[in-house]
């Protein structure tokens, strides 16, 4: 496959082209993920101790994304007003805080509601992600810095997820009174964690504000009108693309909402330790950071929505064997496909509709698919978490994950490759 090594060499110098502010914002994700990346291993395994099993984790879940999803409904307007850096940075402070606060509490009561807040500043701090990336790159290489950006992710993930994993082990060793495993451990862990991430102030605090400037310029360019944001912001084109783009993202937060939430705990239930959870979560984001680079790459070659569509539908049949047979050789490669489906696919979908929208649509359509999101996850995490506690299996997670995952493959592929075949055929006839 010689397009391999022409392409990442066509990528390596995409990177060279990036702007100030998208090298910070690198810096920074790389840097505030990692307390997500410790929060991903250890903060379920830390109720599981106190008591608060797969029942109660879905109920949290809920409570969260449901949350997320009515905080996303400002992200729009909100963006539009104050611009993605602001609304990240404060985002990222509010958010850490309440990590912080979640490490502490035991009560379930009090567990829930700051769920609920910890919902609200994750809408704020990630959201805006793929808006910054978009409006702060040159259209030539925003493909690839939103590939950057979520392999940054992947890649503080893999690092969190091994300190998730390894730092009770070590913590022991150096204290003895915190015995591996205990709920002192991975508190102290989950401080750990928070107080490294918070180092990412320094890089979003440095970022240039778009005080006098709009952020396009910021980005050496200014964005071209759309014809069709000239004639109606809600043209009928615009509300089909926008309303498909929507439901195939629900569709595939039902799937995700029904197994992502428990899938440390199932690991836990198959006899794996924390460390070794920890190292499975690490090697998925790892293999997903190196993948997620290629993303772009493989788009130039097959075309953005074949990669996408194969991206999005390869986890189903693993997912789809732990039906017949729950066992970590399907549960692995399971999460780890799973992991570089997600870290891959999203930065194209998030360039794909934003080559079909006009530039102020792409905050709402990014902010009104997080509610839908959100809401599915909430829904289905809740059904998900009393179904594995009443019957004591995963199998009916596993069959939702499979069936709608595939449902927002057809959905997404049967309409916008009528998209995609209507504009080839106009750009031949011009």
């Amino acid at each position: 496959m010689p397009w391999v090594p022409h392409g990442m060499s066509v990528y390596a110098g995409h990177v060279r082209t990036f702007n100030r502010e998208i090298r910070l914002y690198i810096l920074a994700t790389l840097i505030s993920f990692l307390n997500i990346g410790v929060f991903q291993v250890l903060y379920n395994l830390y109720l599981d101790r106190l008591g608060l099993h797969e029942d109660f984790l879905g109920t949290l879940n809920a409570v969260t994304t449901v949350s997320l999803a009515a905080a996303s409904l400002m992200i729009g307007p909100v963006v539009n007003r104050f611009g993605p850096r602001r609304v990240i940075l404060w985002g990222f402070v509010c958010f850490s805080l309440v990590s912080m606060m979640q490490a502490f509490n035991t009560s379930a009561i009090v567990i829930l509601a700051f769920g609920a807040l910890q919902g609200i500043s994750t809408s704020f701090f990630v959201n805006p992600t793929n808006v910054l990336v978009l409006d702060y790159s040159a259209p030539h290489n925003r493909q690839h810095a939103i590939s950057v950006v979520y392999s940054a992710q992947a890649v503080a993930g893999t690092l969190g997820n091994l300190g998730g994993g390894l730092a009770p082990r070590l913590i022991a060793a150096f204290i003895p009174t915190l015995a591996v495993g205990s709920i002192p451990s991975y508190r102290v862990t989950l401080l750990i964690g928070v107080g490294i991430a918070a180092f990412a102030l320094i890089p979003l605090a440095r970022m240039r504000a778009a005080d006098g400037e709009s952020r396009t310029e910021i980005a050496g360019l200014r964005q071209p009108s759309h014809p069709e944001s000239r004639k109606s912001a809600v043209g009928k084109e615009i509300r089909r693309d926008f309303s498909v783009f929507v439901i195939a993202g629900g569709l595939l937060a039902v799937a995700s909402g029904a197994v992502v939430p428990f899938y440390n705990v199932y690991l836990k239930r198959l006899g794996t330790s924390t460390q070794t959870v920890g190292y499975i979560f690490a090697g998925a984001a790892l293999f997903a950071a190196v993948i997620g680079l290629i993303g772009p790459v493989l788009a130039e070659k097959f075309g953005a929505l074949r990669t996408i569509l194969a991206l999005r539908v390869m986890p189903a049949p693993f997912f789809a064997a732990m039906i017949f047979a729950p066992s970590l050789l399907f549960a692995v490669p399971a999460h780890v496909v799973r992991t570089t489906s997600v870290s891959a696919s999203w930065p194209l979908d998030a360039t794909f509709i934003a080559d079909l929208l006009p530039p102020r649509q792409r905050a709402y359509v990014f902010s009104i698919r997080s509610v839908v999101w959100n809401a599915a996850w909430a829904v289905t995490s809740i059904i998900s978490g009393q179904l594995i506690r009443s019957t004591g299996s995963y199998t009916g997670p596993f069959i939702i994950y499979a069936v709608f995952v595939t449902l927002s493959v057809i959905v997404f592929q049967v309409y916008f490759q009528r998209r995609v075949t209507a504009r080839a055929a106009a750009a031949t006839t011009k």
